[in-house]
């Protein structure tokens, strides 16, 4: 039985869904949440390199 609600549709949610690359949701969601957990991990120590980086070029 189809609901009144089912046909409704957020024009927000549309707008963004524009902007979302879906194969990189699938790729992650293929991932266990430790594999997700340790990619994080990894771009956090990436990042805070660069940040580390940076504050020394400028001394």
């Amino acid at each position: 039985m189809k609901r009144a609600t089912d046909s409704w549709v957020d024009p927000v949610v549309e707008a963004y869904k524009a902007g979302i690359d879906r194969t990189l949701l699938v790729e992650q969601l293929r991932r266990t949440p430790e594999e997700r957990m340790r990619r994080i991990e990894s771009l956090q120590h990436a990042l805070l390199e660069l940040a580390e980086a940076g504050r020394r070029a400028r001394r």
